[in-house]
């Protein structure tokens, strides 16, 4: 029996594809508004007139660059703050480590943790019964985000297809039913708890995908520029050709392995979410209309969740993850600096050779 519980845990390739076309898609999101604002900044920023008379047009341009540079910069800065910070105490390898671990954990743990948040909803529902003031307050608060629930579903349909089969357009207009004293419904609420699980994977890969698209816009932005400042309009391609090289060379020898790490944990929190998901939609759960009835439907719900967390696959998994998090961390800290300066040094040597 513990087997099979565990077995429904495994990943499986489409939880690998979603992960990776959830990040991939991130990334240019990621990208084609960091390139946008950057574009935007450079192109109304204006250089600082300390003597007009004196500042070429060069380094007038210089200027601007400089203003962009600064807010490109700052954001980068701002991201990799946490790991700045972390290595102050226990170095840059193991505060690298350490916020890996801390992102991993949150993930494929909080995917399962946070279907305890039921609970709280429950005692709530059982508070408004017995409270007919606050429950009309909170009613006629939650009317008002009806858009929101509205939304929620439609994200639900579009993620679990399936859902259609179990009716989730049904409606709980009985009198007696602990959702009227709510200003949703329990198909509503049945939406919110499909998606829930999917909080933590999401987040991590936005997350690492701004990163990573907010660096690379980072690079050829500055690649661009240099490139058509140095060799004229021609140079714009070669300054992107660059760009795009030397930022490769900065994330492929750590995160070849790092990104894989990534993917086992948002990968296996997806599976936890269809789990949780097949279970509300096939037992059709929150559907209850009486307290006793959510009471058990909220016990089914914990009852996979605790199965989750008590898997050896789960935690063998998490193992996995965390030692290549650690072979990355050291390849991030000891060798990609290493590669990454070869390789603008190869590259500087070639444009020079085109220069001259």
């Amino acid at each position: 029996m513990r087997n099979k519980e565990s077995s429904q845990f495994k990943i499986k390739r489409t939880d690998v594809i979603w992960s990776v076309k959830l990040f991939t898609l991130f990334t240019i999101l990621s990208f084609v508004f960091s390139i946008s604002i950057y574009t935007v900044a450079f192109l109304f920023s204006q250089p600082e007139f300390v003597n007009a008379v004196l500042i070429s047009t060069a380094q007038a341009a210089t200027s601007e660059v400089d203003v962009v540079n600064e807010a490109i910069i700052s954001t980068s800065d701002a991201a990799t703050s946490k790991v700045d910070f972390g290595a102050r105490y226990i170095g840059p390898l193991y505060s690298v480590f350490f916020f890996n671990i801390i992102a991993i954990f949150v993930t494929s743990i909080g995917a399962a943790a946070i279907t305890y948040s039921h609970r709280i909803v429950f005692k709530e529902l059982l508070l408004r019964s017995r409270h007919p003031f606050y429950s009309m307050i909170s009613c006629n608060m939650e009317k008002l985000s009806s858009p929101f629930f509205s939304f929620v579903q439609k994200v639900a349909l579009h993620i679990y297809p399936d859902i259609k089969k179990n009716g989730l357009d049904e409606k709980n207009d009985s009198p007696n039913s602990i959702w009227k004293h709510c200003g949703y419904t329990g198909e509503d609420y049945r939406a919110i708890a499909s998606v829930l699980p999917l909080i933590f994977p999401v987040l991590t890969l936005f997350l690492n995908s701004f990163i990573a698209g907010t660096v690379l816009a980072f690079f050829v932005f500055n690649g661009i520029l240099w490139g058509s400042q140095t060799l004229g309009f021609g140079g714009i391609l070669v300054g992107a050709d660059f760009a795009f090289i030397y930022y490769f060379a900065s994330i492929l020898p750590h995160g070849i392995i790092e990104l894989p790490a990534i993917f086992i944990a948002t990968s296996i929190a997806y599976r936890f979410a269809r789990v949780n998901s097949e279970e509300i939609t096939e037992g059709r759960l929150f559907e209850a209309e009486k307290e006793e009835d959510l009471k058990e439907d909220i016990r089914r719900i914990e009852n996979i969740t605790e199965s989750y967390l008590r898997s050896r696959y789960l935690w063998r998994i998490f193992s996995i993850a965390i030692f290549m998090l650690l072979v990355a961390a050291y390849i991030e800290i000891q060798l990609t600096p290493k590669i990454a300066g070869n390789v603008i040094d190869l590259m500087g040597l070639l444009i020079s050779n085109l220069l001259i």
